[in-house]
């Protein structure tokens, strides 16, 4: 997929356009989209985060805090608007994600209900560790009730499968399952339509020799 850039780039609109377009891939008509746009409630709730995102770094008070909570009430989904989203953010079902006030999401990623993107605890506990937010590289999905805590780095186009716990950095291209997460394995490259690179090219490969 492409190369990881600058989240802070692109603007709501061009944020909300690919948030879009990755809901709808392989199913990108009109119609899909335009239902896509008033009944999906994992769009609806990104599309709170970015005005409220907005809002915020425009530093206007209260009204992001008062997005952020249409976004808990109607849809169980809790996005600080100081976290960092890059464009092309899916939310699958929605209920009980929850993304802390200092992660960053580079973008293109898909994340499943009840996925939780924060700190350690340490100030409620008293552990004196070195706490913060995680940083996720492009092209990740991240099962449902998978956690994510800590000053970690989880690669770009890796998985994170249903309900692990990932507490250390995960590499590029891992698949990584259990509590704690551990990686059992390596992703393929993917497109932008979530398909294998390698198989895709071996599949045109076939067909060029057939031609032949």
């Amino acid at each position: 997929m492409t190369e990881s850039r600058d989240i802070r780039a692109p603007g709501m609109f061009a944020c909300l356009k690919a948030d879009l377009k990755l809901l709808c891939r392989g199913r990108d008509s009109f119609a899909h989209r335009v239902a896509a746009v008033l009944t999906n409630r994992g769009f609806h709730a990104i599309f709170l985060y970015r005005i409220s995102h907005a809002l915020w770094m425009a530093h206007i008070p209260l009204l992001p805090l008062i997005f952020t909570r249409f976004a808990q009430t109607f849809y169980a989904v809790d996005i600080a608007p100081q976290a960092k989203l890059g464009p092309g953010i899916v939310i699958v079902h929605g209920f009980g994600v929850v993304i802390g006030r200092n992660t960053r999401i580079e973008g293109d990623c898909c994340i499943f209900h009840g996925v939780t993107f924060g700190d350690r605890g340490s100030e409620w506990t008293g552990v004196q560790i070195p706490d913060g937010h995680p940083t996720v590289e492009r092209s990740c999905m991240f099962g449902a009730g998978a956690k994510v805590l800590g000053p970690v780095t989880v690669g770009r186009n890796s998985i994170v499968g249903a309900n692990a716990v990932v507490n250390k950095s995960l590499p590029p291209n891992s698949i990584a399952v259990g509590v704690p997460a551990r990686v059992v394995g390596e992703r393929p490259e993917m497109d932008e339509n979530l398909r294998p690179i390698h198989r895709r090219e071996t599949a045109n490969s076939a067909s060029e020799v057939r031609v032949s």
